[in-house]
């Protein structure tokens, strides 16, 4: 397998491409890179990318803007590369134990765009219950308990930014939150509506319920509270549907939906997105300028064993996607390039 650089893919690296690629990092150190698409159904290159070299790339918060991951016995090391100008902006290390060095599950949200001088970076980790966070141009991260109360598990389960600002889920007492950097510490308000009242979404019910995830998606105008459900009768560990929910974020109000229209979801630990596809028209055309392969009004989210599925939000059937086979250990993210 060749060796190339991100300048040299045979593709335009636009932040403002119809859909993410996935990217899938395979391999016994998972060295190899290959870039499929949704929208054709097929894996575009198959190679080795040279700016990922000992690392593992995520989405971020920021289109055209990746977060590199190096991992080291004791410690990670991360980095900002832009897709687009190749920038790449070098930050501290964080110290681990050495157990948990190995895992990537970590969303990135930028406060601003990474090279505005007061830009913020927050790192939430998914096998950790620590926050890392860092301003551009401080010597190191700034680390503290992922805990908001005296509740330990009142922790922040997700963030998203949206229009300038940071929201953040608080997973056990189910609120959205503005999330601030304050004088070297996070500082956590919680959004209300006109009455005072927090932005508060109960719990779906499911008399099955055996565990759950949630996403804060930005979609367009709006910023969604995705809900997965596992039921405890399925041994498989698959997931069984989604809950989607409209906030709001300046009245702190929330409608439940049962439809978002022309837009697809795409969930990822490291990011979610969502697009609106104005030319899907569904009808089986061969033309690659059309994105006729993609599924509107569903949501494409990755299994833990490595499988791609969609689930269609209106009839809550599912469909796996077919993906290039691959060996030994991978890693999946949702990129924008």
């Amino acid at each position: 397998m060749s060796q190339e650089s991100l300048s040299s893919l045979p593709f335009p690296l636009d932040p403002n491409q119809t859909h993410p690629w996935l990217l899938l990092f395979h391999g016994s150190n998972l060295q190899n890179h290959t870039f499929y698409s949704i929208s054709k159904d097929k894996a575009l290159v198959d190679t080795k990318i040279t700016e990922f070299r000992s690392k593992k790339a995520i989405s971020t918060s920021h289109p055209s803007w990746l977060a590199l991951i190096h991992p080291r016995k004791s410690s990670l090391t991360f980095s900002l590369l832009n897709t687009v100008t190749k920038q790449e902006i070098h930050l501290p290390k964080i110290k681990q134990k050495r157990e948990r060095s190995s895992y990537f599950d970590y969303a990135c949200i930028f406060s601003e765009t990474p090279t505005h001088p007061n830009c913020h970076v927050l790192f939430i980790a998914a096998f950790d219950t620590r926050l890392y966070y860092y301003r551009m141009g401080d010597e190191k991260f700034t680390s503290r308990p992922n805990k908001f109360g005296d509740d330990e598990n009142n922790n922040l389960a997700s963030a998203v930014h949206y229009k300038g600002k940071i929201y953040g889920w608080i997973g056990c007492s189910r609120n959205l939150v503005q999330v601030d950097f304050i004088g070297g510490e996070i500082v956590i308000e919680k959004v209300v509506n006109d009455k005072g009242q927090s932005c508060h979404i109960p719990m779906p019910t499911s008399p099955f319920s055996f565990m759950f995830n949630e996403y804060l998606v930005a979609s367009g105008d709006d910023v969604l509270l995705v809900h997965s459900t596992t039921n405890g009768n399925n041994q498989s560990m698959q997931v069984s549907h989604y809950n989607i929910f409209k906030i709001d974020v300046y009245k702190g109000e929330w409608t439940e939906l049962k439809s978002i229209g022309d837009r697809t979801i795409f969930l990822d630990p490291y990011g979610s997105k969502s697009w609106l596809f104005t030319n899907n028209t569904n009808n089986g055309s061969d033309d690659e300028n059309d994105d006729v392969r993609i599924k509107k009004n569903s949501i494409y989210y990755l299994e833990g064993d490595g499988i791609l599925y969609v689930y269609d939000i209106e009839d809550r059937s599912r469909t796996l996607v077919k993906l290039p086979p691959v060996k030994r250990d991978w890693l999946m993210s949702w990129v924008v390039m």
